[in-house]
């Protein structure tokens, strides 16, 4: 029996979105497929929704201003909340995305479909994002 076949009936509106909803998670989806943006919000999650100043996350392999750009899109994608204190911008994890982000992360491996892993020369060098933000 397929994996489908056995999904309870009231599960399935769950699968619907509207319009307005696919685009708004199609740029979740797009923006999380940076690695840099995902390590960025992997970072914030293990702090556990204390602050951390833009200047202090620099363990991303990334100059300084290009995390500063990667927080600005996760920011304006709603997954982290930021407050200024002066010139010092302070970031932390989104209301509710922490523990969806620990959902996806934790899941139990056996339901998790296995993929395979890129070859090391298939992997590209992390780069800059040169590409504007979205209006």
């Amino acid at each position: 029996m397929s994996r489908e076949a056995a999904e309870p009936a009231e599960n399935a509106e769950c699968f619907q979105l509207s319009a307005a909803d696919a685009v708004w998670w199609a740029g979740v989806f797009k923006t999380l497929g940076d690695p840099v943006r995902l390590q960025l919000l992997v970072h914030l999650a293990a702090r556990q929704g204390a602050e951390v100043a833009a200047h202090d996350i620099c363990d991303v392999g990334v100059a300084q201003s290009t995390v500063s750009h990667h927080l600005k899109r996760l920011r304006c994608m709603g997954l982290v909340e930021n407050r200024r204190e002066g010139r010092i911008v302070y970031y932390r994890m989104g209301a509710g995305v922490r523990s969806a982000l620990m959902q996806i992360l934790q899941r139990d491996q056996a339901e998790a479909p296995t993929m395979p892993s890129a070859p090391e020369t298939a992997r590209a060098p992390l780069v800059e994002d040169s590409s504007p933000l979205p209006p």
